[in-house]
């Protein structure tokens, strides 16, 4: 998951780059159907099948995936709001998930799930409410790709493991489904401004569709190997590693109210980590049988 976070942020400065020289769309659609060819590519070397059995899970993964994607990449292009921001924003989908898991995948949340819940979404009021007026849509949209991404993620952890706890689907074979589906749509809604990029802009393309395609695939590992919301809450480095990003490499300045929000956010993450790390613990010692002496 952190090598996911790594290469998400890479993404996410490609995405602002190259939204500079083509439509948002564009680089969304390249970025999906550079996504399947890596899959496919990774699938080939290392033997790993291809093949969907709980289509209609893998279905649901890939539409709500694939609404995120059109949201994420609709703001990260969006110079009205600021990079950092707009991550943040698409970074309350773990408080999603945690809401939202007791009920699709029968993960107990506790209380402390709701004192997060309030604290992320202070949080979020802090990042979009200085610039609400100039890009309060934005915000909205970054908040509908969170839900979509939290739905996404939900639907890739039943995916993702069997009934023994095995993994039922290669990450190779979900992470193709998703591309292909959101690379269609997303080619779709690009064909009407589609433009040709030059060598600047097509090396932007490559490398926001190979970051994100290896990024896919590695979160895609990680959900199958651990707890929803416990596995969730790494994407909050993505948060930190954007923003530094963002006044490195973009020259974006950071105000201080919406680092403050970013940081209640990433507060919020790392409650729901201590509490998933307590439950664990209590879980693991209650099934472990006592042991006595001879």
């Amino acid at each position: 998951m952190v090598t996911a976070q790594v290469l998400f942020t890479i993404m996410g400065v490609c995405t602002r780059l190259g939204a500079q020289r083509l439509p948002w769309s564009e680089v969304a659609a390249a970025r999906a159907v550079l996504g399947a060819a890596v899959a496919i590519a990774i699938a080939r070397m290392r033997g790993a099948p291809l093949v969907i059995h709980d289509r209609r899970t893998a279905w649901a993964r890939s539409i709500c995936g694939t609404v995120a994607m059109i949201c994420t990449f609709y703001t990260l292009g969006a110079p009205a709001i600021a990079l950092g921001d707009a991550v943040t924003l698409g970074a309350t989908s773990p408080i999603f998930i945690a809401i939202l898991a007791p009920w699709l995948l029968g993960e107990r949340s506790g209380r402390i799930v709701w004192v997060a819940t309030t604290v992320a979404f202070a949080g979020v009021a802090l990042v979009a409410g200085p610039s609400f007026r100039l890009s309060g849509r934005l915000s909205l949209v970054s908040l509908l790709g969170a839900v979509a991404s939290a739905l996404a993620m939900i639907w890739l952890r039943r995916l993702g493991t069997g009934r023994s706890g095995t993994p039922r689907e290669s990450p190779e074979a979900i992470v193709t489904h998703f591309s292909l589906v959101a690379g269609v749509t997303l080619s779709v809604v690009a064909l009407p401004t589609l433009r040709v990029p030059d060598l600047e802009g097509a090396l932007f393309l490559l490398g926001t569709g190979a970051s994100g395609a290896f990024a896919q695939i590695a979160m895609t590992r990680a959900y199958a190997l651990d707890r929803a919301a416990r596995v969730g809450v790494w994407s909050y480095l993505g948060v930190v590693l954007t923003h530094v990003a963002a006044m490195g490499v973009l020259g974006e300045r950071e105000d201080p109210i919406g680092l403050a929000g970013s940081a209640l956010v990433i507060a919020a993450g790392l409650g729901l980590t201590w509490s998933g790390l307590r439950e664990a613990r209590a879980a693991t010692l209650a099934s472990t049988p006592c042991q006595t002496g001879r």
